[in-house]
């Protein structure tokens, strides 16, 4: 599989997968080179399960989203291409400019590592077969070889399957933040 079809099929998995999130709502395109801006960008990473040729499972992490979007900066055309159906849509608009306002964000609890557990899927036919729990290790890993201590992970208030998983994986409470205006999440720490 090259490159560029992983990223695509990360981008599908991700709409399948995670549509509660705003982010599936720019569509595959532009999840599609966030993908592979995290996977190209220094100090962050792109971690994929695959069987028969096809991702059933992804896992990213980092530390801060400033290498992220640097990246992205790289593709202007494509990055205009890929969010011109929500820069003209006022609501999307609005809640791009919150997602960006949380990457610099001290509305976190203090003392929140910068490290952090970005984005997690696993396609549902391959739920219950421990494909996410071993991403999960190997996200672990992969933050131990770099010398993190610890990192955060995000979580939406109704996601309550996603919040027992990381409490089961080891994640400790930390407390709240609002990524977006009046959608609280819980902040979750997992030490190394």
């Amino acid at each position: 599989m090259t490159p560029r079809e992983r990223y695509r099929q990360v981008a599908r998995l991700h709409v399948r997968c995670l549509d509660q999130g705003f982010l599936a709502s720019l569509g595959e395109a532009f999840l599609a080179l966030m993908y592979e801006a995290i996977d190209r960008a220094e100090a962050t990473f792109l971690l994929t399960e695959e069987r028969h040729g096809q991702v059933v499972g992804f896992i990213t992490g980092g530390s801060g989203m400033g290498p992220i979007y640097r990246r992205m900066l790289r593709s202007p055309v494509r990055l205009a291409w890929a969010l011109a159906p929500a820069v003209v849509r006022p609501a999307k608009f609005r809640r791009i400019l919150e997602i960006l306002r949380y990457s610099g964000s001290s509305t976190l609890p203090p003392g929140t590592p910068e490290a952090e557990l970005l984005s997690l899927a696993v396609a549902p036919e391959c739920r219950g077969q421990g494909v996410a729990e071993s991403l999960y290790r190997r996200l672990v890993g992969d933050f131990r070889n770099r010398g993190v201590g610890a990192f955060r992970i995000i979580v939406g208030a109704p996601l309550a399957p996603a919040h027992r998983f990381y409490r089961r994986m080891g994640a400790i409470e930390a407390g709240e933040t609002q990524v977006h205006d009046g959608e609280t999440s819980t902040v979750y720490v997992h030490r190394i």
